[in-house]
């Protein structure tokens, strides 16, 4: 009997352990995963310090997921797998996200059921690797030992309340002394804290960098009630020295209205934000043969267009949406969730409201209206018409279902029947990811050999986005509309493609250049750079002679500053000079100026 009882106690213990060891193994696949692709020679480079460092912080999570275990009675233990099912499936999602979103995909996007559809099901299905079976093998086998050896013992061992609370204590304990641990290890190694307290609120309180930088330092668990907390506060009720703070630095920013740079007032405008156009891509030579030769020519062009291939990709959870919103309102996404799923109803100020009701305003997409409340963003950035996939649905399919194609040729229709002068918003989504299979396998770039294939396929989308663009140039010259109208073309956000840097041309190795060309526009101008996506708000204010609007955006007209650096995230900043400061300090005051819905006459 006594054997019996043991075993018993043994098959609740020895399963425990395995479950310890199972999310431990799954949150470093996770981690490993991360870290690789944001460094490549991260393993090269980690210290011991690190590693178990990063082992600590998912034994404490571990222990925190498996509290139901600890304080269920044995019979309900069995709901223990719901946790540990939602937590694979957490993991598995971050494996699929990473490599394309170098982040973790935030909490808010798992409840975007609208978001499922054809480009998210194909980018998804492109991006599943064997190697991702990793965070599913450990709970799978671990299932098998629980119905061959664990079940029966586990459901048998009766523990009293008392004790079961008990466990649950210590667990709570253990957990929080991890956590105490690594933030002293943490406060000795920063020399900026000037107290434990303030490291606690830098590690917990502040999400500095990438959401996967939060993961590293402090684990699964503190990151999900980071994101739930600020999910839940959402909008935020700020203080007097807050608002002082944000009246201040928008004080601070650069005042005028002349329109010395008004070269394209009262001119049709027309923005086509490119999905993932790398700036490497820009004269770049196959066997010979350009790549892009439309958009060589644009950057080539001295007189009338404005080139920066050096802009660095701001955007954060949101994406494209992100790249998109910092276009149209001068404002920095929000660094842990969706800016266009949380603060879509702010009434922001905006480049279609700063043309005013003279202009006709329409927003042209591949998209489905709720795929990142695209619809509802497009009325809030003050768009009149919004034109989805449902309204081009005919011409993807009369096309071969070539997204820019289609897209591109429904514009052209769209704009002859739109009074002028007018804004058009077009969003392209022809070179989205992945890039595992080519469009054409008989195309001169996929036959060239040249490469990796997924650097080809990217290659392959490039070129032929750059060949309905010049499509589009000739259809707008041939309807007497191109002397008329400033065509502004941007990348939505950088697409890395391949990790290897012999993967792809050497040209811009780290890939996080994006493209800004504003062709048309009446100036010529080659910006050395780097420059952030922020600075294009006030540029287009400059260009089209709307100085007279009071926000013109927390970025620097690149008509009128030397810019030579940006922030690409609160803790990370390229280039030198002496807005550096200034470019970090504004991720915190738009985020304050977001969550607190700073443009609504009653919060200010």
């Amino acid at each position: 009997m006594k054997t019996i009882k043991r075993n018993i106690k043994h098959a609740t213990l020895w399963f425990y352990i395995l479950a310890v060891v199972c999310i431990v193994i799954q949150l470093l696949a996770v981690e490993y995963h991360f870290n690789k692709l944001v460094d490549r020679e991260w393993l090269s480079h980690v210290s011991m310090k690190t590693l178990a460092m990063l082992a600590a912080n998912n034994v404490a999570d571990a222990i925190a997921l498996l509290l139901p275990f600890v304080l269920l009675k044995p019979k309900w233990r069995k709901w223990t797998w719901l946790v540990i099912a939602l937590e694979t499936l957490w993991c598995l999602a971050q494996l699929l996200y990473i490599p394309t979103y170098r982040d973790l995909m935030p909490f808010s996007s798992f409840l975007l059921t609208d978001n499922v559809g054809g480009t998210l099901i194909k980018s998804t299905a492109g991006a599943l690797r064997l190697a991702d079976m990793e965070v599913v093998a450990p709970p799978l086998l671990l299932y098998i030992a629980y119905r061959l050896w664990f079940k029966r013992g586990i459901e048998a061992c009766e523990q009293p309340l008392g004790k079961r609370l008990w466990l649950a204590l210590l667990s709570v304990v253990v957990f929080l002394l991890i956590r105490v641990c690594i933030t002293g290890i943490h406060y000795r190694g920063n020399d900026e804290a000037s107290s434990f307290q303030e490291q606690i609120v830098n590690d917990y309180c502040v999400m500095w960098t990438r959401q996967g930088d939060y993961l590293n330092n402090n684990g699964a668990v503190p990151y999900a009630v980071y994101c739930a907390t600020t999910s839940i506060f959402s909008k935020s009720t700020l203080s007097e020295e807050e608002r002082h703070q944000v009246r201040q630095y928008i004080n601070e920013m650069p005042h005028y209205t002349d329109d010395f740079y008004a070269s394209a007032r009262g001119k049709n405008v027309i923005m086509i934000v490119v999905e993932s156009l790398n700036s490497w891509v820009i004269d770049l030579k196959i066997n010979g043969r350009e790549v892009t030769p439309v958009l060589n020519s644009m950057c080539r062009d001295t007189v009338n267009n404005i080139v920066a291939l050096k802009m660095k990709s701001q955007v954060k959870n949101g994406r494209s949406s992100d790249g998109i919103f910092m276009y149209n309102t001068g404002l920095l996404p929000l660094t842990t969730q969706a800016v266009t799923n949380t603060h879509s109803d702010v009434p922001y100020p905006s480049l279609p409201k700063a043309l005013g009701t003279g202009y006709d305003l329409f927003y042209a997409s591949c998209d489905e209206p709720t795929l990142w409340n695209v619809r509802n963003m497009s009325s809030t950035y003050g768009y009149k018409d919004f034109y989805g996939i449902a309204e081009i649905n005919d011409a993807v399919k009369a096309n071969g279902y070539k997204l820019d194609k289609a897209l591109l040729e429904e514009v052209s229709q769209l704009i002859q029947q739109r009074k002028q002068p007018f804004m058009c918003l077009v969003a392209t989504a022809g070179m989205h990811h992945p890039y595992n299979s080519p469009m054409e396998p008989t195309t001169w770039v996929q036959s060239s050999g040249h490469y990796t294939k997924e650097v080809r396929c990217y290659l392959e989308a490039a070129n032929a986005f750059d060949t309905e663009l010049g499509n589009f140039i000739t259809r707008l010259k041939a309807s007497d509309l191109y002397d008329n109208t400033m065509i502004v073309v941007v990348s939505d956000h950088n697409e890395m493609v391949d990790d290897n840097p012999q993967g792809r041309p050497s040209i811009d190795n780290e890939g996080d250049n994006c493209v800004f060309i504003a062709i048309n526009s009446g100036q010529n101008k080659w910006i050395e750079g780097p420059v952030g996506q922020i600075d294009i708000y006030p540029t287009l204010l400059d260009l089209l002679g709307l100085n007279q609007q009071q926000w013109k955006g927390l970025g620097y007209s690149l008509m009128r500053n030397d810019i030579t650096s940006a922030a690409t995230s609160p803790g990370i900043t390229t280039g030198h000079g002496t807005l550096i400061n200034r470019q970090q300090e504004a991720w915190r005051v738009s985020d304050m100026i977001i969550t607190s819905h700073w443009f609504e006459p009653q919060e200010r």
